[in-house]
């Protein structure tokens, strides 16, 4: 994996998320009786993070969405969830004026962090939008302002080849990308995960991924509810861990306190800089105080996030 140095700038291959796109006269209709975020905020230049539940307000899928016309709208999704994807929507989209599909082959996805990422983005296809959440788009590629210097790329890949010619060939990035969305307090629903957490176990209602003002949309009577009404045992917390194995440390993998009682289930996991790990888990909030293990094997120690968890 790349170091996660703050003092280089690194252009990464992104193969670990595609996209799909939500398409029609009826896609954004279709869309806002759906998802979590509010269609309608998905303005030129705006993008929005959300998610689609089942009835029993369940996450099905999380994704990014933004909207390059009015009649077409781009997911950014795990590629692990294009199939689930397909499953949670195409239940319902069959009756709107809309159709799902799969984008992959369409676009090549590269992100670029670092001190110099906007001057090299700015010299080499175009200058970015400034603010996190943003976009712009340039000769059919789709530009994603993430943070000050951090920034996803949806390529048209014919033009793919010139753009890593110039910055250079494109360093394998998944794992630094998980981590940095990691630091972020992103998490993702993943297939091992699919119908596991509500909006708020995944601290959705802090990165502004859930809209209580939009009306319904699946799941929406017991996501406001819970809002409303109920109180949270349990939060997206970030840990870090001092050693790890990929396969013992997969989505979904259970935590355990000091007593050996299950006390959360992992979100997603990335290697660091010092040879260790960090990871986003749900966790109890009374086993916070306790020794915490993952799958029984890996001690975990809790980390802060950008945004306040309650």
């Amino acid at each position: 994996m790349p170091t996660a140095s703050a003092n280089s700038t690194h252009w990464l291959a992104l193969t670990d998320w595609t996209l799909m796109a939500v398409s029609g006269p009826q896609a954004k209709t279709f869309l806002q009786g759906q998802v979590t975020c509010d269609i309608r905020e998905l303005t030129p230049g705006e993008s929005r993070l959300g998610a689609h539940c089942d009835p029993k307000g369940r996450m099905q899928l999380s994704f990014r969405a933004l909207a390059t016309s009015d009649e077409r709208i781009l997911l950014r999704i795990p590629r692990t969830m294009v199939e689930a994807t397909t499953a949670s929507l195409g239940k319902y989209i069959v009756f709107s004026k809309a159709e799902l599909s799969d984008e992959g082959s369409h676009y090549r996805l590269r992100g670029l962090w670092g001190p110099q990422a906007r001057e090299l983005l700015t010299q080499q296809l175009t200058e970015p939008a400034m603010e996190a959440g943003q976009w712009v788009e340039h000769d059919g590629n789709v530009i994603l302002t993430l943070g000050p210097e951090r920034y996803e790329c949806w390529l048209d890949p014919e033009q793919t080849g010139r753009l890593d010619h110039a910055l250079g060939t494109p360093e394998t990035g998944d794992p630094l990308w998980r981590l940095l969305d990691i630091r972020a307090g992103l998490g993702e629903v993943m297939p091992e995960t699919q119908g596991l957490f509500t909006p708020q176990l995944l601290n959705f209602t802090r990165i502004g991924a859930v809209s209580f003002r939009k009306g319904c949309f699946t799941g929406q009577e017991i996501v406001a509810r819970l809002h409303y009404k109920g109180k949270l045992k349990q939060h997206m917390r970030r840990l870090a861990l001092t050693s790890g194995e990929p396969h013992s440390l997969r989505p979904g993998t259970p935590l355990y306190n000091e007593a050996d009682k299950k006390v959360g289930e992992l979100v997603t996991a990335a290697p660091d800089e010092r040879s260790g790990w960090e990871c986003l888990a749900v966790v109890d909030d009374r086993a916070l105080e306790e020794v915490l293990r993952i799958d029984h094997t890996f001690p975990a120690e809790p980390l802060s996030l950008p945004y306040t968890v309650e």
